[in-house]
């Protein structure tokens, strides 16, 4: 059964990112959500002793009424079209998500991007970071202000780099047609000398040959920080989600440059896509 996971700490934009996963859900037709929320224990060490078990088992059930209020908060907009599961652990959050990534048949993982107070961001953003790296599946980090609304305009951006070897097309295409969105395809640059190179126009022919057969727009834009173009750019034509394809040495590591994610992810309201990975909506 095609599963969101949704990762939970039981913050005010954490729970506002799990209604955000169910229109997604329901946007999508996946019926199934999972809520997870870890309350990693740590190792025990000379100065940072392990909790005594009734703490932990205090630990363990006040994290399930939590998931199941918000369980009940979700089913009120799911409706019985939708099965909402919960569960909770002591695993730190990245290695559960593995572990549910290998055992149920997640498509999506879900996580809030911004926090209220300092250190929300600090720990949210931390998390983010190492699970856009390392996760496997499509990860949707949805921003505090982000509306829950249907989604119908899509940019991709693209750094002209081995477009035809990295790009997920046929996830990306599943997604569009299930959302039925118009799609944007965005690259951001500022080298001027490399504009008409042979390989840069090479990469814009197999960006055309990929994405012509969906009726796309195509923008091309000058900007020293090519992070910032892109949200610029998806604040001026009131993008709705943004994907990006991450790997290293590409504006993706700029996304979350410290400096970045205070000025961008954290007052931003379009959620991002991470996709690494073909099968997803097939």
């Amino acid at each position: 059964m095609k599963t969101i996971l949704v990762a939970t700490d039981f913050s005010e934009t954490a729970s506002h990112a799990a209604y955000y996963a169910v229109s997604v859900a329901m946007q999508i037709g996946f019926p199934r959500i999972i809520l997870y929320h870890s309350y990693d224990i740590p190792y025990a060490s000379s100065d940072i002793p392990l909790p005594e078990p009734d703490n932990i088992r205090q630990l363990h059930e006040k994290s399930v009424e939590f998931l199941e209020y918000l369980k009940n908060d979700l089913m009120t907009v799911a409706g019985k079209q939708m099965t909402v599961d919960i569960h909770t652990n002591e695993s730190p959050l990245i290695l559960a998500i593995e572990t549910f990534i290998e055992e149920e048949d997640i498509q999506l993982v879900v996580m809030g991007t911004t926090g209220k107070s300092k250190i929300e961001k600090i720990l949210l953003g931390s998390n983010c970071l190492s699970l856009a790296k390392e996760c496997t599946v499509p990860l949707l980090l949805v921003p505090y202000e982000a509306p829950v609304e249907r989604i119908k305009r899509i940019v991709l951006a693209t750094d002209l780099k081995e477009v035809a070897e990295i790009s997920p097309v046929m996830a990306i295409k599943n997604l569009i047609h299930a959302l039925q969105a118009k799609l944007f395809i965005l690259n951001v640059d500022h080298n001027e000398s490399e504009h008409y190179s042979p390989d840069i126009i090479a990469q814009q022919s197999a960006l055309h040959k990929l994405w012509d057969a969906e009726n796309p727009e195509y923008h091309f834009t000058d900007h020293k920080d090519c992070a910032a173009g892109i949200m610029a750019f998806a604040e001026e034509r009131d993008i709705q989600l943004v994907i990006a394809i991450p790997r290293k040495h590409s504006f993706f590591e700029s996304l979350f440059h410290r400096s970045l994610t205070e000025r961008l992810a954290y007052h931003t309201h379009i959620p991002l896509l991470f996709i690494k990975k073909t099968q997803f909506l097939d």
